[in-house]
């Protein structure tokens, strides 16, 4: 089970610790809603999680069959609607995978993509776009 402490600071600023690593994490409100825009926002790190869940599963995934993703990265632009319910309304995600991954690897790396739990968990009324580059 993992536990996270979560305080309130000041100024619209929060911090998160998770109790088993010590590894911290601190929030700021968006520049849009009172805050600083000093660092990620919540809704930011529902994004990160996001990314962060995609880049790993499909890392298992690959691992298990001998295929090492370094160098994989993606870039992901939220989308906020403008009325006061304040919801996550897009994600635009573009991966990043290398010029030379061949074609049966990219349809792997799709499929795997698919088994994301922080993806299961979001609302249907977001909208994830995915989109798939070679550099």
């Amino acid at each position: 089970m993992t536990k996270v402490k979560c305080s309130y600071l000041e100024n619209l600023n929060c911090e998160a610790i998770h109790l088993q690593s010590g590894s911290l994490i601190r929030t700021d409100a968006p520049l849009d809603h009172c805050g600083k825009g000093e660092s990620f926002s919540p809704t930011n790190l529902l994004a990160t999680s996001l990314g962060t869940c995609l880049l790993t599963i499909m890392a298992i995934k690959a691992k298990s069959k001998g295929i090492n993703l370094k160098g994989i990265y993606l870039n992901i632009e939220k989308l906020m609607t403008q009325d006061r319910e304040r919801k996550i309304k897009e994600l635009i995600i573009d991966i990043f995978i290398a010029e030379h991954t061949c074609n049966e690897t990219i349809n792997f790396l799709k499929k795997a993509s698919k088994e994301c739990p922080v993806t299961r968990n979001l609302s249907q009324e977001i909208d994830i776009k995915i989109s798939w580059h070679h550099e």
